[in-house]
């Protein structure tokens, strides 16, 4: 067996810190002269690397983001389309819809008309719909406490992801034993924070953060991050079934929500617990916690 870690890998991996800034930072001036002095490199170098390790150019990974990320507001909130895109670094309304145009291939405006006519009618259709080959409780709305969670990144297909703890799993097994060489006390429960839509995002570039819960911060690894899960309230519901069918579960979750009067999506990631796992490779029901942030409408 080959046991070499492969170059590709290690060069994503060297490469994460900066695509999590570039993550939070959206709304900031991220030109190639300032993402390449973030990772210490110079422009051309570091124009060439990244292309090589992420298969986009910075300005276009960049774009990308920040155009996925405006189509989920634009499917999940009514904020005004201008709002949107000043919010995520971009000029002016006409410089964004002529980007999203190109990217989606219509304009933002038809981009939510579609989405929420869509959304209607499938809350007309499975207003009593529980799920395919699934089972998903009624949403609830719970307020989770801030933790302070171990973390790898990965980068690739969501339904790749090996189950938790399970033998093929590289994720939350690996840290565990970080945790356990560190001498850092962990809980034996596994999260996953889901940063991109699956319907939006291209298969290899869906990235995901595998997560255990510590109780105190460390400094961690070039590999394994540290980050603090801020909580507050989210949208719950309870999924028994395959991983072929979490889609369904979370547009359950998103109809909820949608119908919900109190409550409305607020930003922040997609939040998987997995509350039990299969016990053999023939057992393919799991029990998942799904998860939206949101928050209080406001009174009007």
């Amino acid at each position: 067996m080959n046991t070499m870690p492969n170059p590709a890998h290690r060069s994503l991996e060297e490469m994460i810190p900066l695509l999590v800034q570039v993550q939070r930072d959206l709304d900031e001036e991220l030109d190639l002269d300032t993402l390449a002095r973030r990772f210490g490199h110079s422009p051309f170098h570091f124009h060439r690397r990244f292309k090589e390790v992420v298969g986009e150019t910075p300005r276009q990974y960049v774009q990308r983001l920040r155009l996925e990320k405006a189509a989920y507001k634009l499917q999940i909130t009514n904020a005004r389309i201008l709002d949107i895109s000043l919010a995520l670094g971009f000029d002016n309304h006409e410089t964004f819809t002529r980007a999203f145009r190109k990217h989606f291939g219509c304009t933002p405006s038809r981009y939510r008309e579609e989405g929420r006519m869509a959304q209607a009618e499938r809350l007309r259709r499975k207003r009593s719909f529980r799920g395919d080959e699934c089972v998903v409780s009624e949403v609830r709305f719970e307020t989770f406490r801030p933790k302070h969670l171990l973390a790898i990144r990965n980068v690739g297909n969501y339904y790749k992801i090996a189950d938790a703890f399970s033998d093929e799993d590289h994720l939350w097994n690996e840290l565990v034993a970080w945790a356990r060489a560190n001498k850092v006390a962990y809980a034996s429960i596994a999260l996953g924070l889901f940063h991109d839509d699956p319907t939006v995002t291209r298969k290899e570039a869906q990235r995901c953060d595998a997560c255990i819960p510590i109780y105190s911060p460390v400094a961690g690894s070039r590999r394994i991050r540290c980050i603090e899960f801020a909580g507050g309230p989210h949208g719950v519901v309870e999924h028994t079934g395959p991983a072929s069918t979490l889609l369904e579960g979370f547009q359950c979750l998103a109809d909820g929500i949608r119908r919900s009067t109190e409550y409305e999506f607020r930003d922040g990631p997609a939040l998987e617990i997995y509350r039990s796992l299969p016990l053999a490779a023939a057992a393919v029901m799991a029990h998942t916690d799904l998860c939206f942030p949101v928050r209080k409408k406001a009174k009007s």
